[in-house]
């Protein structure tokens, strides 16, 4: 029962931590320190007008290189379905937790400059210890300060948002910029005609663009629109929801005053058959997010059984297609039922406020997403899909955003390599177009398969469900070395510390945990095949 409650999170608790290492990917970091501007253009037909779908962490940062880079881009449009990150008002209550920034999205980010990184840095909290908490009085320590070490930045999506819009902003209404460069908040995209480039929002047509970049997360348009116009059986994706798991996140004033201040936390509940943990982030300003992850609770199931007794589970995670509004009564009985579980959390400053977030938000369950390809056919505007859009995992490598901001500087540095006018070229639109997508292709081919191994990574066999074997034995090697870390001559650094501690490549990480496991469990499979 211990495995089941611990393992949900063991995956992606232990991805927050990272070392410093040279990046294996040879991204190209701007030698333009203090200075934002575009080389002089060789003719306005070259100059490109980007439509970029979504507003999350990749697609700021892409908007941010293309700003920078010698690329001629005329015209930067962003959209974004949600408010305004710095509008407090409509962001307060908003489902938000913090993120690991490792070593790839640190790399990432310093691809534009210092000083970008700098201003993301101050938004987020410094952290690399780590504890798991069985019990009250039980606990160890995962994870600590290493000398030399550069920890990772726990940060607010809000706020990571809110650095790069304000940088961004900054950097394009420079003189030296020849880029004009807006983000649109709360517009949504209701259709993208691949066949000519436009975009059909909510309020108005938009387009034609040269370059469509779909940031815009699991359930992507734009990936759609791909589909929609690639030949049949060109582009294939698959998409899955990943139930029963589901979470909610409640931000608080402080830390709980039981906890180690400077510590992610893993706290277990008291009754491990209750398959719900809370996961503790500290953040900037001495605030903390808890992240509480259950299985959803299937009411039907529950009324067949005679389950009639609520329980901390079935309060936390209603089914999400319900529309569930708090009253007082639950409020104070799911704080007592909190406190009840998680002895821990008591005294945490704000936790009233904290219940009410958890109870008026809804529950949120994650999907994954894996892609063939990133880019689309040459026949029509060239397109192209970064991050979740792309690949998703729901969080269980802890790599998402990271591996999002990279996609955003490998774009951007295929389209410095092959997008390079010149006024010999007799058909412009035509050589420009080709080398869009000659550019997205380069793109595609070096990014999917890193996509395509974070994903069998995270979830072994295709995505498939695991034989009961293989799952088993996963299952140990997880906890084996999540809670030794190779301490003692017991297990080793948990794949997923080394895919947050280490620039080495996706795939070259899925050949060694490909062999380690085959070697660890030799015996057993020697059994097996007996």
């Amino acid at each position: 029962m211990l495995i089941s409650t611990l393992f949900p999170l063991l995956i992606a608790t232990t991805t927050l931590f990272p070392t410093t290492r040279a990046f294996s990917t040879a991204l190209l970091t701007s030698s333009k320190t203090n200075t934002h501007h575009l080389q002089a253009h060789s003719g306005e037909d070259w100059d490109l007008n980007v439509a970029i779908v979504g507003a999350g962490p990749s697609g700021l940062l892409l908007a941010h290189k293309l700003l920078q880079s010698n690329i001629p881009v005329a015209n930067i449009d962003v959209f974004e379905s949600r408010s305004d990150p710095r509008d407090l008002q409509k962001q307060h209550g908003s489902r938000a937790y913090a993120l690991g920034l490792g070593i790839r999205g640190r790399s990432a980010i310093r691809t534009v400059d210092e000083d970008l990184w700098t201003a993301v840095k101050k938004r987020g909290f410094e952290c690399e210890r780590f504890r798991l908490h069985l019990s009250q009085k039980l606990n160890f320590k995962l994870r600590d300060r290493e000398f030399g070490v550069e920890p990772s930045v726990l940060i607010y999506q809000t706020d990571l948002c809110s650095a790069l819009l304000d940088e961004l902003e900054l950097r394009s209404e420079s003189d030296s910029s020849q880029s004009n460069v807006k983000v649109h908040y709360e517009t949504i995209i209701n259709q993208v005609d691949l066949s000519t480039g436009d975009l059909e929002t909510n309020e108005q047509k938009n387009g034609p663009y040269d370059l469509i970049v779909g940031c815009d997360g699991a359930n992507s348009i734009v990936r759609g629109a791909i589909e929609t116009y690639s030949p049949p059986n060109t582009f294939r994706f698959t998409q899955r929801r990943l139930l029963p798991g589901c979470f909610k996140v409640a931000r608080c004033e402080k830390m709980p005053p039981l906890l180690d201040q400077c510590s992610v936390a893993l706290v277990l509940p008291e009754s491990k058959a209750l398959g719900v943990t809370a996961f503790v982030e500290p953040t900037v300003d001495g605030g903390c997010c808890i992240l509480f992850a259950g299985k959803l609770n299937d009411a039907s199931k529950s009324a067949e059984e005679g389950q009639t007794e609520a329980n901390l589970s079935s309060l936390l995670f209603p089914d999400p297609n319900l529309s569930i509004k708090s009253n007082h009564n639950d409020i104070e009985l799911t704080k007592q039922m909190i406190f009840e579980q998680f002895p821990l959390l008591d005294g945490t400053p704000g936790m009233d406020d904290a219940v009410k977030q958890l109870l008026n938000q809804r529950t949120s369950v994650a999907n994954s997403v894996k892609c063939n390809i990133y880019n689309s056919p040459s026949t029509i505007t060239p397109t192209a899909l970064c991050g979740d859009a792309a690949h998703a995992t729901g969080g269980v490598s802890g790599q998402g955003c990271n591996s999002a901001l990279i996609d955003a500087a490998v774009l951007s540095d295929c389209l410095n390599e092959y997008y390079n006018p010149a006024k010999t070229h007799a058909d412009v639109a035509a050589t420009k177009k080709a080398m869009l997508h000659q550019s997205l292709q380069a793109y595609s081919n070096k990014q999917v398969p890193e996509g395509l191994a974070l994903y069998d990574l995270s979830f072994g066999n295709d995505g498939k469900t695991l034989p009961i074997f293989r799952n088993i034995q996963s299952m140990l090697s997880n906890v084996i070395d999540t809670i030794f870390g190779g301490r003692f001559g017991i297990g080793q650094k948990p794949l997923q510390t080394l895919l947050a501690s280490s620039s080495d490549s996706f795939t070259y990480f899925e050949e060694i945990e490909r062999n380690t496991i085959s070697i660890r469990f030799q015996p057993m499979k020697s059994f097996r095949s007996s």
